[in-house]
C-alpha cells in the first residue's frame, strides 16, 4: 500500500484533531435487525459563532474525570451513534439516534454554551464516520444508516460559514455502509474508511478519500485481512504512520477483542496481554504527542462498560488506567482528543436503558 509523503510529527500536533463515527449495538447475527434494518440496543440496554474557551496551557499532572456542566437552556437531545469532532475551540455534534428517532441536527459547544446549527445538510443518519479537516476548517462526514437505507454520500460542514455542502465523488467509491472504522491522516490529506456493514453483509475492504482531489481509492491490501466486521473504531497512529482498528462484531461473534494495524506491508494483528475485553461501540482516539491510543467504554458481554485503556504504540502494549469517578458505563458514545489541553472529551451514548447527553473531560498527563 503506497503511503503519501508525511509531514513532521510537530506539524501534525499543531494541525490535526481527530473525530470518529458513532455506532450502536446490534444483535449477534448482524449489525441491524431483521425487520426494518435498524440497529437494535445491546442486550442490557440564529447562528452565533461560538468564541474560544480560555484553556490551561500546562499539561495536567493527574489522570482524572470531570463532568462538564453547560450553561445552556437548550442542549442537544440525548443520543447515540452520533459523531463528535473538534477544531480545538469548538466541539461539533452531528446526527445519531434518540430512541427510534433519526437525527440530522448539528451543534457546536464552546465557551460552555451549546449552539444549534439547525438541520440543513445531510439527511438524518447514525453510525456515520466524521473527521476534522484542519487544513480547510471543515468537518467531513461519510455514509451511515437512515432507517433501513445505507448511505455512501460524503459531506463537508464549513465552520467559517456554518454551511453544509455535498462533496463530489469521482469514479467508484466504497459501497454504502454504517458502523465502519474511520480516521484522518493529516499528513496524507486523506480520510480512511475500513470495514462496516449493510443488510447485504459486512465488509473487509479499506478506502481513502483524497481531500484535495475529492476522489476515492480502494487501498485494500493483498494478503490476510481482519475478518469482516462492523461497530468498531479506527484511529490513525501518526507516530508509526499506520491505521489501528480494534474489536467490533462479526457474524456469530457479537464482541471481538482483536487489534490490527494497517501498515506499509498490509494488515498485521497485534497481540498483547493484558488487553481490553472484547467489545463494540466504544470510543477510541489517538494522542499524537504521547504516541498512544485511548479506549473508553463500549458494549461487552457483561453489558455497558466504563473501563479506560491506553495502548502504547512503541511497545505495542495495553495498560488499564484508573481515573476515579467518571462517566457511567455506556456504549454508542463518541470522543475526541484535544492535544492543547491534553484531554479526552466524551459525549452522549446509551447506558443500557436510556440515551444520554452528558459530557465528560478526562485530563491525561504525559
Amino acid at each position: 500500500m503506497a503511503l503519501p509523503q508525511r509531514l513532521s510529527r510537530r506539524a501534525l500536533l499543531r494541525s490535526a484533531f481527530l473525530g470518529s463515527s458513532g455506532v450502536l449495538a446490534a444483535y449477534l447475527a448482524g449489525c441491524a435487525d431483521g425487520g426494518d434494518g435498524q440497529a437494535t440496543p445491546a442486550p442490557t440496554p440564529t447562528l452565533a459563532r461560538p468564541t474560544a474557551v480560555p484553556r490551561p496551557t500546562a499539561a495536567p499532572s493527574v489522570l482524572g474525570w470531570q463532568l462538564i456542566s453547560p450553561n445552556s437552556a437548550n442542549p442537544p437531545q440525548p443520543r447515540r451513534d452520533h459523531s463528535l469532532t473538534t477544531n480545538g475551540v469548538t466541539l461539533y455534534v452531528f446526527g445519531g439516534r434518540s430512541g427510534s428517532e433519526e437525527l440530522s441536527d448539528s451543534w457546536g459547544f464552546s465557551a460552555n454554551v451549546w449552539t444549534s446549527y439547525g438541520t440543513e445538510g445531510p439527511s438524518p443518519r447514525h453510525g456515520h464516520n466524521a473527521i476534522w479537516d484542519a487544513a480547510r476548517d471543515r468537518i467531513i462526514v461519510f455514509g451511515g444508516q437512515q432507517e433501513s437505507s445505507f448511505l455512501d454520500d460524503i459531506w463537508e460542514f464549513d465552520t467559517r460559514s456554518n454551511e453544509w455542502r455535498q462533496l463530489p465523488q469521482s469514479g467508484s467509491g466504497p459501497a454504502p455502509r454504517y458502523g465502519a472504522g474511520g480516521a484522518f491522516d493529516a499528513a496524507g490529506d486523506r480520510m480512511l474508511v475500513t470495514h462496516g456493514f449493510t443488510n447485504a453483509g459486512r465488509f473487509d475492504d479499506t478506502w481513502q478519500y483524497d481531500l484535495v482531489r475529492e476522489t476515492w481509492t480502494d487501498i485494500s491490501p493483498q494478503g490476510a485481512r481482519p475478518i469482516e466486521r462492523c461497530l468498531m473504531r479506527a484511529v490513525w497512529d501518526s507516530s508509526r504512520e499506520r491505521l489501528l482498528m480494534f474489536g467490533g462484531q462479526t457474524t456469530g461473534t457479537a464482541y471481538l477483542g482483536d487489534l490490527w494495524a494497517l501498515e506499509e506491508g498490509g494488515w498485521r494483528q497485534i497481540t498483547a496481554d493484558p488487553s481490553p475485553a472484547p467489545r463494540n461501540f466504544y470510543s477510541f482516539v489517538f494522542d499524537d504527542e504521547a504516541g498512544r491510543a485511548i479506549l473508553f467504554g463500549g458494549s461487552t458481554q457483561d453489558g455497558p462498560a466504563d473501563d479506560l485503556w491506553q495502548f502504547d504504540s512503541a511497545s505495542e502494549t495495553w495498560e488499564r488506567q484508573e481515573a476515579g469517578a467518571g462517566p457511567s458505563p455506556r456504549f454508542g458514545h463518541d470522543a475526541v482528543w484535544r492535544p492543547d489541553t491534553r484531554s479526552l472529551l466524551v459525549f452522549g451514548g446509551n447506558d443500557g436503558s436510556t440515551d444520554l447527553n452528558d459530557m465528560w473531560e478526562l485530563s491525561v498527563p504525559l
